[in-house]
């Protein structure tokens, strides 16, 4: 094969793009991880009302505390949330769960909590929230090394 012929420069070329795909390897992600936690709610109180979603991380119990507020449920309703995590973004699906369905009931106002832990500590999450009781929604980034509660008011 003489070095200024073209198979010489095609197979040079291979060679190199060979290199190249091997030096930079494969990244894989990992698969998403899917938790489903319910929310513990109560009566809300009167200051209470406004559609907001406050997360405090919490060093000592390794854990995130989620505190939800505007939102109305009828006696036998039940808040799901749906949590997936992929690395560094997380979702939070928040969705009406029902013991006995029964319609036309109205709802009253409550408040609720839940903790979650499955978010890693000193992380930087990604986060989206979605509400499919209020339709609403908000997208924020949380540290979970911070000590900071963080309160977020969601959009329609």
């Amino acid at each position: 094969m003489d070095i200024n012929s073209v198979e010489f420069y095609t197979l040079a070329f291979v060679v190199a793009m060979a290199l190249v795909a091997l030096l930079m390897g494969r990244t894989e992600k990992r698969p998403p991880s899917t938790y489903i936690v319910q929310l513990d709610t109560a009566e809300a109180e009167d200051d209470e009302a406004e559609d907001t979603v406050t997360l405090e991380p919490s060093s000592e119990r390794k854990a995130v505390l989620l505190k939800r507020s505007g939102i109305s449920l009828a006696p036998d309703e039940t808040v799901n949330l749906v949590i997936t995590i992929q690395e560094d973004h997380c979702t939070i699906v928040e969705k009406k769960g029902r013991k006995n369905r029964v319609k036309g009931i109205e709802g009253d106002p409550v408040a609720g909590e839940a903790v979650l832990k499955c978010l890693r500590p000193n992380c930087k999450y990604r986060m989206r929230y979605e509400s499919q009781l209020t339709s609403t929604w908000a997208t924020f980034t949380l540290d979970t090394a911070s000590p900071t509660a963080r309160v977020v008011k969601l959009n329609y």
